[in-house]
C-alpha cells in the first residue's frame, strides 16, 4: 500500500501472535526479500501489571515476562539471522522508565523491562559480528488512543505526579519515539549497539512516580494496604494489566 505517494516504500502486513515463532519467522520471510532484504526491525510488543510485590502470582509475573521479553527474544533471533545474511541490520527494542530502576506497585513490568535491557546487551555483544546492531529506547509517558481510563495517561491527577520527576515538564508524543526510533535505525547511528537511550523527559535523573494512588483504583485498598503490611493479598487476582 503506497497511498499515492511517489517513491514510497511498500507495505505489507501479517496476521499473527508475537508469541508465536513460526508467526515470527513467517513475518520476518515475508518483509525479508532478495530485492528488499530486511534490515530494520522494531520490537514494540509489551504491556504490564499494576500491583504491589506480594500482589504478583506467578501467572502474572511469567505472562508479563513472555510478552516483554519473550516476544522480543524471537523478534530478535528470526530478524537477525536474515540480516546477518544479507551483512547487517539494525533492531530496536521499547523498554520503559520502569526499566531504569525501581517503579513500586509495578514490579513485574520492571522486571520485565530490566531482563529485556539485558537482552539488548547481549544480543548486541553477539551480533555485532554480523554488523547487526541492537539498541534499545526507553519511553516514558506518551498519551495514545490505547490509554485506558482511569490509569495514568488518561487520568490528570496521575499524570500530574508523574510529571513532577521529569526535568522538561511534559508529556511525550508519539513523535518523540518515532524520531528515537528512526535515528537508531539510520546511518547516523552506525557506530551505536548495546545502548538504551532514554526518551522521557529526563526522568531517569529523579526517581519513578508515586504510583500508590493508582494502584489502590487498579487493585483495591484492600490489597494496598495488606502488602504495605508485608501481607498477602487475600484476592491476588486483582492484580491487573496496565
Amino acid at each position: 500500500m503506497r497511498d499515492n505517494i511517489p517513491d514510497a516504500a511498500p507495505v505489507q502486513w501479517t496476521v499473527g501472535d508475537s508469541a508465536d515463532e513460526d508467526d515470527i519467522a513467517r513475518a520476518v520471510a515475508l518483509a525479508d526479500t532478495d530485492s528488499t532484504p530486511l534490515r530494520i526491525c522494531v520490537c514494540t510488543v509489551g504491556g504490564g501489571t499494576m500491583a504491589p510485590v506480594l500482589a504478583l502470582t506467578g501467572t502474572v509475573a511469567a505472562a508479563d515476562f513472555e510478552r516483554n521479553v519473550l516476544t522480543a527474544l524471537l523478534a530478535i533471533r528470526h530478524s537477525a539471522a536474515a540480516m546477518a545474511a544479507h551483512g547487517g541490520g539494525s533492531v530496536i527494542c521499547l523498554s520503559s522508565t520502569a526499566g531504569g530502576g525501581s517503579f513500586p506497585f509495578m514490579g513485574s513490568y520492571s522486571i520485565a523491562k530490566t531482563a529485556l535491557e539485558a537482552l539488548v546487551r547481549v544480543a548486541a555483544d553477539e551480533l555485532g559480528a554480523h554488523a547487526v546492531r541492537v539498541n534499545a529506547i526507553r519511553p516514558g509517558l506518551v498519551p495514545t488512543d490505547a490509554a485506558k481510563p482511569g490509569l495514568i495517561a488518561a487520568d490528570e491527577t496521575q499524570r500530574a505526579r508523574v510529571l513532577r520527576e521529569k526535568p522538561l515538564a511534559r508529556v511525550g508524543t508519539a513523535e518523540d519515539i518515532a524520531e528515537a526510533v528512526r535515528y537508531l535505525a539510520g546511518p547516523e547511528s552506525s557506530w551505536v549497539t548495546g545502548a538504551v537511550l532514554p526518551v522521557e523527559g529526563g526522568n531517569h535523573l529523579r526517581r519513578a512516580a508515586d504510583l500508590e494512588i493508582l494502584a489502590r483504583k487498579v487493585c483495591g485498598d484492600d490489597t494496598v494496604d495488606r502488602a504495605l503490611r508485608g501481607q498477602l493479598p487475600e484476592r491476588p487476582e486483582r492484580a491487573t494489566a496496565t
